[in-house]
């Protein structure tokens, strides 16, 4: 049976079964193109500093394809979704790295959009929610992983790229604190007057935008394992945060690959994501 793509309206994720809340993306829907970009400049956004760095690895070229990152059932210890980790002596170490998920990756806040750019182009995006895990991270010497900032990329009414980087805390994990182990629920929302800007206005969804952090404050000589990794990603939709709850209304969803031409094109069909 055929499915359509939804996403939770002014839902608040659960920390546990969160996977029966939402679609599985992993191998099917997801609400942006198929896409991850490795930042590897430093980039302002509003006076927000996006840092990235040549150190460390990651999976993001073999996971796009099949979306683990939108993996939404809980796979045990495995599961690191997309992935930033390195190994280090160094006493003090500290090094970023952002992400960018979906199309236009890579571009600053203000470009012009490509008219080619692929999205799901959702309406009344504004807050972001993820399960942040440090599995393999080294439990000693300082060594944690740590969302340092995050945001959500958008095509504004002038047909330009804006990046929010959302700041209201929702979910449990605390950003830019310390972590090593499982996963944790991250939400983030954005600012009263940001969502009051994306909701009453044309502010159509493009894609994520996640910086990892991996630190050693620690000394000693031992060589050190540091890992973080996303997965279970999904959004949170509308203006009232206070209203968010485990019943609430959901959205239909275009497809995650719809070309932005096509979508303000009349003549052809916009098509909702089935599977």
């Amino acid at each position: 049976m055929s499915q359509i793509l939804t996403y939770p309206h002014g839902l608040r994720y659960a920390n546990t079964n969160w996977g029966a809340q939402i679609k599985d993306g992993k191998g099917g829907s997801i609400p942006c193109n198929n896409e991850i970009f490795r930042g590897r400049t430093i980039q302002n956004t509003g006076g927000t500093e996006w840092w990235s760095s040549g150190d460390g690895s990651d999976n993001a070229s073999s996971i796009q394809a099949s979306n683990q990152h939108f993996e939404q059932p809980d796979r045990g210890d495995g599961q690191k979704g997309l992935a930033f980790w390195a190994q280090t002596s160094t006493n003090g170490y500290r090094k970023a790295c952002w992400f960018d998920i979906g199309a236009e990756g890579g571009k600053e806040d203000g470009n012009n959009m490509n008219g080619g750019a692929r999205s799901s182009w959702l309406r009344e995006v504004t807050a972001l929610w993820f399960m942040f895990n440090s599995i393999d991270t080294t439990s000693a010497r300082g060594c944690y992983a740590q969302i340092e900032k995050a945001g959500i990329r958008y095509r504004d009414p002038n047909g330009r790229i804006r990046i929010k980087q959302v700041t209201q805390k929702l979910g449990d994990y605390t950003m830019t604190g310390g972590h090593r182990g499982g996963k944790v629920m991250f939400g983030y929302g954005l600012s009263s007057g940001d969502r009051q800007t994306i909701c009453r206005n044309d502010w159509k969804f493009l894609g994520l935008r996640i910086q990892i952090t991996l630190e050693r404050t620690g000394t000693g000589v031992s060589t050190d394992y540091i890992q973080g990794g996303i997965t279970a990603l999904r959004l949170g939709l509308g203006e009232d945060y206070s209203a968010y709850n485990q019943t609430a209304k959901r959205a239909l969803v275009l497809r995650g690959n719809t070309i932005y031409s096509d979508l303000i094109n009349s003549s052809i069909p916009n098509m909702l994501e089935t599977r």
